[in-house]
């Protein structure tokens, strides 16, 4: 049988899910501040269009690489694409309703009671539910009375049982899965331990909490700390 056939074969029996956020300018940034510029140079009187984009290199949905943190770690061009397109996993944490939670050893735990051990190379989601929030960037943001932002995350120790877990990585549908009030604890970890991070995922309430492979191709950029991809879900129908 073809490749073409066995793909064909798969995607019958399944559905995609894009985890993407579309990019334009009035989308949620960490700073607040316009992240994505895009114009026309060129149009069509004169040929073809030709559009130039500016974006800052973490927005949107996107990829953290471990030298966005680690000096001297891999870049986003380093890492290899086995671990790119992999299995997933997602722990629905979306019923605390709380912006200071954080998915907790105890989730994964249950998480791992209900569905079997996170296995080896795969890549885990957390689900806050806090994406709903994505075209109220205010609300995404959500700043206190001292401007810090406070939405769901990841705790600390269940980034460190994820490291024991062997995961290529995690995800999270926030800007990030550290506070700007702490000292990045999660980040150190995951990075720290050749691991990437994507944030701002979109529609993670779609995902099922096992038996799907998640698809992340960020751009391959020399020495990038950070890169803006296409995510995508595979499903079994």
């Amino acid at each position: 049988m073809s490749i073409e056939n066995d793909l064909n074969q798969i995607l019958s029996k399944a559905k995609l899910i894009d985890l993407t956020h579309t990019l334009d300018s009035t989308i949620p940034t960490w700073n607040g501040s316009c992240g994505f510029e895009h114009a026309i140079k060129m149009d069509y009187p004169e040929g073809c269009r030709v559009q130039n984009i500016k974006m800052h290199a973490g927005v949107g949905t996107h990829m953290d690489a471990p030298s966005h943190f680690i000096p001297n770690a891999a870049s986003i061009s380093n890492i290899p694409i086995e671990k790119l397109i992999i299995p997933g996993r997602t722990i629905d944490i979306s019923n605390k309703n709380d912006p200071h939670y954080n998915l907790s050893t105890e989730d994964i735990n249950a998480h791992e009671k209900q569905y079997g051990k996170i296995p080896k190379n795969s890549f885990v989601i957390g689900y806050t539910g806090w994406g709903k929030y994505w075209s109220d960037p205010l609300k995404y943001r959500n700043p206190d009375k001292n401007g810090i932002m406070i939405f769901p995350g990841f705790s600390k120790e269940a980034s460190e049982l994820l490291i024991e877990r062997e995961v290529v990585g995690i995800g999270i549908d926030t800007l990030s899965p550290d506070r700007p009030d702490t000292h990045f604890p999660v980040h150190n970890i995951m990075l720290g331990n050749d691991k990437y991070i994507i944030e701002n995922i979109a529609n993670a309430d779609l995902l099922p909490a096992h038996n799907f492979y998640f698809i992340a191709l960020p751009l391959k950029v020399a020495n990038g700390t950070e890169s803006a991809i296409r995510a995508i879900a595979i499903v079994q129908k």
